[in-house]
Parts: structure tokens; C-alpha cells; sequence
């Protein structure tokens, strides 16, 4: 069975390397799926789960933001930060989700800066639940 590859990196570290048939990331705008001979594109991530199966072993990330390109049979994750979904901190995401939802904002780039971290929040708890 043909495969492709698929790396996640952030700053700091290469997060995952591993060959799988398919790669479901987060975009901006939605979630795509990729498979093997995908066209060649390259895509701002949204805040959300990258998933996908590696030797019979499910990798689940919560990804917050970044780029993605795909070429040559291979998916490279570049992200901000990358947390394996059973080291997500529920409790902290739920603060901070509270403490953004009741943070009195009055500009533009304060209400950019809330929104971010409701989405970050959001999308860690709803990746935590299925953990």
C-alpha cells in the first residue's frame, strides 16, 4: 500500500515523523484531508486535531497554527506548538476559556488577541473530550 510521510515540527523540536496513508489537518478555514499523490499545496493552519496512523498507532495533536505543505508524498506540519492530545490540560484550557469569554476588550487588536484564545481553548477541550 503506497504511503506518504508526515512530519510535525515546531520551533523548539521535530514533534512526530511517521508514514501513514492519510493526514487530516486543521486549516484556517475548515479541515483537510490528505492522501497519498495529493497535489502539491501549501496552507495556513487554524488553531484544531491533526490526525493520522503510523504502524497501527493513532497520532492525535492539538496544532495552534502554522503552515502546512504537502509535495512529493509528504506533509510537513510546521506550528507554533504541537501538544499530544492525552497531555492536554483541560482544566486549563476551561480557564482560560472563562477568563477570555469575560475579558472586557475596547480595541481591535484586543478583541483579535480574545478571539485567539477562545478559539485555542476551544479547540484544545473539544480535542481533549475524545481522549
Amino acid at each position: 500500500m503506497a504511503e506518504i510521510s508526515c512530519s510535525v515540527v515546531t520551533p523548539e523540536e521535530t514533534v512526530v515523523e511517521g508514514m501513514t496513508s492519510f493526514v487530516v489537518v486543521p486549516l484556517y478555514d475548515g479541515e483537510a484531508g490528505i492522501g497519498v499523490n495529493h497535489a502539491p499545496l501549501i496552507a495556513r493552519l487554524g488553531q484544531g486535531e491533526l490526525r493520522f496512523e503510523s504502524e497501527g498507532v493513532k497520532h492525535r495533536y492539538y496544532v495552534d497554527g502554522g503552515f502546512v505543505q504537502i509535495s512529493d508524498n509528504g506533509v510537513s506540519v510546521l506550528t507554533d506548538r504541537a501538544i499530544l492530545s492525552t497531555d492536554i490540560d483541560a482544566e486549563g484550557a476551561r480557564q482560560q476559556l472563562q477568563s477570555a469569554l469575560s475579558d472586557k476588550v475596547n480595541s481591535a487588536e484586543k478583541i483579535d488577541a480574545r478571539d485567539k484564545l477562545i478559539s485555542q481553548a476551544r479547540a484544545q477541550l473539544r480535542i481533549a473530550s475524545k481522549s
